[in-house]
C-alpha cells in the first residue's frame, strides 16, 4: 500500500473555456466544499435529526511560485493576476484540477479571484496565493491529460508591419520549428523560453493574420491578430 502524493493535482485556467493552459510552480492546491445544510427533522425519525444540503459553494486555493524569464513574468499567472481588483467578467477565469495520475475526477468551473503575495521577505521566494471562488456550477470533467501542444495567449504590440518584431506569450514554445502570421511563415524568430517567442513579422497585406506556434508536438490555437 502506497501513500497519494499531494502534488499529484494539477491545476488550468483558461479565459474562455476553450484554450487551456497548465499553471506551473504550484506549491499547494486545496479544494473545499462549503455546504449549506437545512434541518429537515420530522416526528417519524425517531428521535434522530435528519439534515439536507441545499447549497455547494465551492472554491480552490492555490499557492504558487512567481516566475519571470528575463524580466517577463510566466504569461499563465499573469493571465490570473489580471484579474485583481476588477469587476464583473474581468474579475472571473475559468478554473480546472484533476489527477495528474489519470483519475477521472477532476472539477471545472468560472471562479472570482483574489490574488495576494504570501511570502514578501528578503530571504523568501516570491509566493503568491490564489482563492478562486466558484461562480455557479462545479462541473465533473474527464481527465484532460497531460498535454506539450502549445497554446498563444498573446502577441505585442498588435498592429506590428512587416519587420517590426512581436513578442509572443504562451506555453510549450521549447524546440518551436515554425511561427505564422496567417498564412505567411516568420523567417526569423527567436524561442526565449517555453513561455516566449520573439519573432519578426513576415511579409504580407494588413489585416487579420492569427499566430500560430508549431513544435514537434503539432500546431497551437490560432490566436487573433491584425498586423499593420
Amino acid at each position: 500500500m502506497a501513500n497519494e502524493l499531494a502534488r499529484r493535482l494539477a491545476v488550468d485556467v483558461s479565459a474562455d473555456n476553450v484554450t487551456w493552459l497548465r499553471l506551473l510552480g504550484t506549491t499547494d492546491v486545496n479544494d473545499q466544499d462549503n455546504v449549506t445544510k437545512q434541518d429537515s427533522t420530522e416526528y417519524d425519525n425517531n428521535g434522530f435529526t435528519t439534515q439536507e444540503v441545499t447549497l455547494h459553494g465551492w472554491s480552490l486555493a492555490v499557492k504558487f511560485n512567481r516566475k519571470s524569464n528575463a524580466g517577463v513574468f510566466d504569461p499563465v499567472q499573469e493571465l490570473i493576476r489580471q484579474a485583481r481588483f476588477k469587476f464583473g467578467d474581468q474579475a472571473r477565469i475559468y478554473v480546472r484540477w484533476y489527477d495528474r495520475n489519470g483519475r477521472n475526477d477532476g472539477k471545472s468551473g468560472r471562479a472570482l479571484v483574489e490574488w495576494n503575495r504570501s511570502k514578501t521577505g528578503v530571504g523568501d521566494i516570491e509566493e503568491i496565493s490564489v482563492t478562486f471562488d466558484g461562480d455557479g456550477i462545479l462541473a465533473d470533467i474527464a481527465n484532460p491529460g497531460t498535454s506539450t501542444l502549445p497554446v498563444v495567449i498573446s502577441a505585442l504590440p498588435s498592429g506590428a508591419a512587416a519587420g517590426a518584431q512581436v513578442t509572443i506569450g504562451g506555453q510549450y514554445f521549447t524546440g518551436a520549428t515554425s511561427v505564422k502570421f496567417g498564412a505567411v511563415t516568420a523567417t526569423v524568430f527567436t524561442v526565449v523560453s517555453d513561455t516566449t517567442i520573439v519573432a519578426t513579422v513576415p511579409a504580407g497585406t494588413a489585416g487579420s493574420a492569427p499566430v500560430t506556434v508549431t513544435t514537434a508536438a503539432g500546431t497551437s490555437n490560432a490566436l487573433p491578430y491584425t498586423r499593420g
